[in-house]
Parts: structure tokens; C-alpha cells; sequence
């Protein structure tokens, strides 16, 4: 286990299982493999589908740095994301656009100051299968 600012996170769990490919665009992709270098985690929320290793390892992502988020049972994750960016522990965090633009702007203006990008996709709540 891995201790980052009062939560455990399991490097195992991440990509134990098949997974369809994530919604999400090539550009950026290439930049969250460039952000997955650094000595800090690439976080996806748990209202994103689980990461594809198929797809990331595609894109030359450093897979070990990527941690994909347990659901909180009392935060928002506007307030998950709030509280990953102010950890200073990720370099990235991939969110779902089910955040609204104006709280989506807040979140890129709070990780910009906070040396941290974030990136929205497609949410579970809007796939198909």
C-alpha cells in the first residue's frame, strides 16, 4: 500500500480486469503518458470508467502511476477532485464531464495554480453498451 496525504491506495488496483477502451482523445492520452513520468500519481475518478491498459500502454502511460479512484461515500467528486489537486500528489486527474462547465473551469483554474492538469471524459453514467 501506498500512504498519500491520509488515504491508501492500492497500486494493484488499477486495470485487474478487462475493460472497454475510455472515451477520450489521442491528444490527450499523448499527455497524460507525458504527465505519468513524473513522480506523482495520474488520478481518475470513480465516476470515470475504469482506465484501459490496453489503451494506455498504447500510449507509452507509465500504468504503475495510474490510480483509478474508489467512489467516496460522503463527497462529491467536485470535492474529490478539490481535495486531489490541494494533496499535491497527482500531476494529472481525469474527471467526468458530468461536472458542470462553470465548477469544470473552477477545478482547471484551482489545478493550474496548483501545478496539476485535469482533464475531462466521458462519465459512466452517459456510456453505452
Amino acid at each position: 500500500m501506498i500512504q498519500a496525504k491520509h488515504h491508501s491506495y492500492s497500486k494493484h488496483n488499477l486495470l485487474a480486469q478487462p475493460t472497454k477502451p475510455l472515451n477520450i482523445e489521442g491528444e490527450i492520452l499523448a499527455r497524460i503518458a507525458g504527465l505519468s513520468y513524473q513522480s506523482q500519481w495520474i488520478l481518475f475518478t470513480s465516476e470515470c470508467p475504469r482506465p484501459d491498459y490496453e489503451q494506455l500502454s498504447s500510449f507509452n502511460v507509465m500504468c504503475q502511476n495510474v490510480i483509478h479512484m474508489k467512489a467516496s461515500r460522503t463527497k462529491t467528486e467536485i470535492e474529490i477532485v478539490m481535495q486531489a489537486i490541494l494533496s499535491g500528489n497527482a500531476s494529472a486527474i481525469v474527471a467526468s464531464n458530468n461536472i458542470d462547465i462553470v465548477n469544470q473551469k473552477l477545478l482547471c483554474q484551482m489545478a493550474s495554480r496548483h501545478g496539476c492538469e485535469i482533464f475531462f471524459v466521458e462519465g459512466r453514467n452517459t456510456q453505452y453498451h
